[in-house]
């Protein structure tokens, strides 16, 4: 895995938003840049009460010859919001393995979103893409408030998770309990 500068990205590819990080790789199937990207808040078009933001990530395979090609994108948001908002991966979180030793990276994500108006939690999710196939791990962050912490609602994990090799479920774990407290 290796950085990659906001200047020193592909002009042949596109994405929405601002770049938070990027990074390539290869695999046995060929190279890769990862970026994700987000808008921060913005004004809802039509509407000057509500606000939006726009969380992106790809997946690029890069070609020796023409232009790199998109193997996924991943696309989340909150939108119809007037009140306090979160939309931001977290920092970090991009990284790439190879768990289950099969000369296929996985592509790992973290992020939270919210639309609050009080101290409640923010949605949670982790996102792995290996090839194509998606696996998801959602549930609510913990808030820790001055010395309090109000604990997290629990996790829901994709039906690829549930099936998916001991490897990718103890690294996600630990991913989880890495990213889910949230400091208000």
């Amino acid at each position: 895995m290796q950085p990659v500068a906001n200047a020193n990205l592909p002009k042949n590819i596109s994405f929405q938003g601002k770049s938070v990080q990027s990074v390539k790789y290869q695999d046995n199937t060929g190279s890769y840049l990862a970026i994700i990207t987000q808008t921060g808040i913005q004004p809802q078009k039509g509407d000057d009460e509500f606000k939006q933001a726009h969380l992106y990530g790809y997946v690029y395979q890069l070609r020796e010859v023409g232009a790199p090609v998109l193997l996924w994108q991943l696309h989340d948001m909150v939108t119809d919001c007037s009140l306090d908002m979160v939309a931001n991966f977290i920092p970090g979180s991009l990284t790439i393995t190879d768990l289950d030793k099969n000369g296929k990276a996985e592509v790992w994500v973290a992020y939270r979103l919210s639309c609050r108006g009080d101290i409640s939690p923010s949605d949670f999710k982790i996102i792995m893409h290996e090839g194509a196939t998606k696996y998801a791990m959602r549930g609510i962050s913990m808030i820790k408030v001055g010395n309090a912490i109000q604990h997290d609602g629990g996790v829901i994990t994709s039906d690829e998770f549930k099936k998916a090799p001991l490897s990718f479920k103890v690294y996600a774990g630990k991913l989880w309990n890495k990213y889910v407290l949230e400091t208000m």
